[in-house]
């Protein structure tokens, strides 16, 4: 049988190889001529090579020396913005503490407030300079007059004297207490020898009193300190909320050297609370630049905007332009220079050509984001390093350029060759092709084209017949069996389809129905104050295995319900449903909690043929007294967190999972809760959720996001756990149900008529 590969291929031969005789001609006399034009092309692109390359190495050292000035100025950027976000950390602390104020003093009255915790005591001696500090500065009208100590006519420690605060004074002071972890934030620089980095104090003013809650690594004695006469505490005061002081580089008021100041205002309601601030040394930005050069004579200097004096060089020539006119720039009386340094005061980076000490040189300049410095690289046209590249680059131009004509020559000697061979030899094959073969060829292929139209119009009857003795007729055979097939799959897709769509549409009835018999509705109990509860599910597949219920056993008792059933889908769904109204049937004001899993447990045995189990956590919290009544069946324990504490999981003893075996006999437990308290519970889906990996979240990471969100309602808290979990396991797909539930115990449920009620415990604390 012949193939149409072979007549196509032979078909093909013959067009290419007449194709390649006659390019094979034209390109022969083509390159003859022009050859004889490339040794005069070559002369000038010698000539003109080493001029681009010449520009090329400029251009290059231009981009190099402007990428180093941004680089220079990123630097300088990052250590400034340590203590720029150092500074914003503690003013939002500060805006969150000041703005819920009730929160943090319990509803006591000012009067009341303590702050027996707050003296005006440095807390490390001379020599142990550079350790964490954290203690109060103040003016001396808010200091015990007989409890000064003075050394060297400098305050060293004093008592406050609480009688010269009024009570808002003591009331904004008491909060400040609440500051330290946010002030702290300077332990996050410390280079374990020690030292500390970038940042030396940071600082948050009062502005009722002028005392000053100060966190630092250097300050020995800073006792006796107003700091609202200081220019960073009254410049910042004029700002708007959200505004940013940053000071002039100053000598630093511990004698430590050269500083920055970085201060943001705190507003409450409008009204200026105080200013926060940080402050740290610039030398490591001045060793920076110190110590940048570029090429055999380039360098860098840092200059300051505002006033266009120099800070830092790295020339240490006095003879150089930018020594001698350091305290202003401008008035050179280098025109040159002095338009780069407009440029720089606009804030504007990039490269310009100037005539700097006798010598042209390019300045890359690039200006910091944090404050009004910039940085400025320079280096000479004719540097050392450049010139020596300039050299290099000729000769091997030079060397490029013969080699290239001894290779041309060379390749046209022998592409000549080849040709004429080539063209002897398909001359003889090109009178042998025949126009018969694309007539036998394109006649099978007609057949085949007008049957494939009827079959894709739809006339999957029609047959297609085909006389030919190659693979044309093997093809027109699968035609007409893909025909068959058609019309076969079309009738199984049909049906399957309609299969598939009402077992889909069961299956969202059933996930709505499972929906439906979980509580959904938040708040829950609008009208209760005494707690506050939230809970989701999110089932793996249509419907789920998990359940979570909680309900009002009386008027003072509050059940939570937690479960798993094992397995998935529609079987586990169905158990779930018997297991939750059996768990909620069951329980019964008075009713032990172990006695309700106990009955619970014997009616499920009875009716589990498939051999499901459920494992539960089931309380009752008493609104009353706090107490909370437990049972647990195999399920995870819970976490609990007390008032003002980061959660933890509280170790209870697990009984066997409910459904699994007769005659199990459970056991109650019982723990205390006081107003604050919150109880977090949950299913194995949510330390099992599984990312691309096959790493598990683990209980590791969800202790850690419980406590990072101690604070949060139940319903925030939940939201961003799941948000986590989300991250964690990307687009890897949910294996098992996800259930959460929060309740927070907000405060006692009073009696109405009972001399003996319990009050809120907010009231209490009060």
């Amino acid at each position: 049988m012949k193939t149409i590969k072979n007549k196509v291929a032979r078909l093909v031969l013959s067009i290419s190889l007449a194709s390649i005789l006659l390019l094979g001609v034209a390109s022969g006399l083509s390159i003859w001529n022009i050859r004889r034009n490339i040794s005069d092309s070559l002369r000038g692109l010698n000539n003109q090579a080493t001029l681009d390359a010449t520009d090329a190495l400029r251009t290059q050292r231009k981009e190099e020396l402007q990428a180093l000035a941004e680089n220079k100025s990123r630097l300088a950027d990052t250590s400034l913005n340590l203590i720029l976000n150092q500074t914003r950390l503690v003013a939002m602390a500060a805006k969150d503490i000041y703005s819920d104020a009730e929160q943090y003093t319990l509803g006591r009255s000012d009067r009341s407030l303590p702050l027996d915790a707050f003296d005006f005591s440095c807390n490390h001696p001379k020599e142990s300079l550079g350790a964490f500090s954290f203690h109060l500065r103040g003016p001396r009208s808010v200091m015990e007059p007989d409890s000064i100590v003075e050394e060297d006519g400098t305050v060293v420690k004093a008592k406050l004297d609480e009688s010269s605060l009024t009570g808002p004074m003591r009331r904004e002071l008491y909060l400040a207490g609440f500051l330290k972890g946010a002030l702290g934030g300077i332990r996050n620089f410390d280079n374990g020898d020690g030292t500390y980095n970038g940042i030396g104090a940071t600082y948050f003013c009062l502005q009722s009193s002028g005392i000053d809650v100060l966190a630092d690594t250097l300050t020995t004695s800073m006792v006796e300190y107003d700091a609202r006469e200081s220019a960073w505490y009254t410049e910042a005061a004029k700002l708007k909320e959200g505004g940013i002081y940053w000071t002039n580089p100053v000598q630093d008021g511990s004698g430590r050297g050269v500083a920055l100041i970085c201060a943001m205002p705190v507003y409450v309601d409008g009204k200026l609370i105080g200013v926060a601030g940080s402050g740290g040394l610039i030398e490591n930005i001045q060793k920076m630049v110190r110590n940048t050069t570029i090429g055999e004579s380039g360098y860098a200097f840092l200059v300051n905007t505002d006033g266009m004096n120099v800070i830092a060089n790295a020339n240490s020539s006095q003879d150089s332009e930018i020594n001698r006119f350091q305290e202003n720039l401008l008035e050179t009386g280098n025109d040159g220079l002095t338009a780069v340094m407009e440029k720089i005061g606009k804030g504007e980076s990039g490269i310009s050509q100037v005539a700097l000490d006798g010598r042209e040189s390019y300045l890359a300049y690039s200006p910091l984001e944090s404050t009004s410095w910039a940085v400025v690289t320079v280096i000479g046209l004719d540097d050392a390093s450049i010139m020596a590249h300039i050299n290099d680059l000729q000769e091997n131009i030079d060397a490029i350029t013969q080699e290239t004509n001894r290779d041309i020559d060379g390749k046209i000697l022998l592409m000549a060759v080849l040709f004429l061979l080539i063209a002897l030899a398909i001359t003889g094959v090109i009178i042998l092709l025949s126009n018969k073969f694309a007539e036998r060829l394109t006649q099978p292929i007609y057949v085949l084209t007008q049957g494939a139209g009827e079959i894709s119009s739809g006339n999957l009857d029609y047959c297609i017949h085909l006389e030919s003795d190659d693979e044309t007729a093997l093809l027109g055979q699968a035609f007409n069996h893909m025909t068959d097939s058609l019309k076969e799959y079309i009738e199984n897709l049909s049906r399957i389809t309609a299969e598939k769509e009402r077992i889909g549409t069961e299956l969202d009835i059933a996930k709505n129905i499972q929906a439906s018999m979980l509580p959904c509705i938040f708040p829950a109990f609008p009208e209760r104050r005494e707690f506050d509860i939230y809970a989701t599910m999110d089932p793996a597949k249509e419907v789920g295995g998990d359940f979570y219920d909680f309900f009002m056993v009386d008027e003072r008792h509050l059940a939570v319900v937690v479960a798993d059933v094992s397995g998935k889908g529609v079987p586990a769904a169905l158990f779930m449903v018997i297991g939750k109204t059996l768990i909620k049937d069951h329980t019964k004001p008075g009713q032990d909690l172990g006695g309700v899993f106990t009955e619970v447990n014997e009616l499920l045995c009875e009716s589990n043929s498939e051999g499901l189990f459920i494992t539960a956590f089931e309380g009752v919290l008493d609104l009353v007294t706090g107490e909370l009544r437990f049972v647990n069946a195999g399920h995870e324990i819970p976490y609990i967190s007390k008032k003002g504490e980061g959660f933890k999981p509280h170790k209870i003893r697990a009984a066997f999972v409910l459904a699994g075996m007769e005659g199990m006999q459970y056991q109650s437990g019982a723990l205390q809760l006081e107003p604050g308290d919150k109880l977090f519970q949950y299913t194995d889906g949510v330390t099992e959720a599984t990312n691309r990996e096959m790493e598990l979240y683990g209980t590791e990471r969800l202790g850690e996001v419980l406590c990072r969100n101690v604070e949060a309602s139940p319903e925030e808290l939940l939201a961003r756990i799941k948000g986590e979990i989300d991250d964690f396991v990307g687009d890897a797909p949910q294996f098992d149900d996800i259930t959460m539930l929060c309740l927070e115990y907000k405060e006692r449920m009073e009696i109405v008529g009972d001399s003996s009620a319990c009050k809120s415990a907010d009231r209490d604390d009060a």
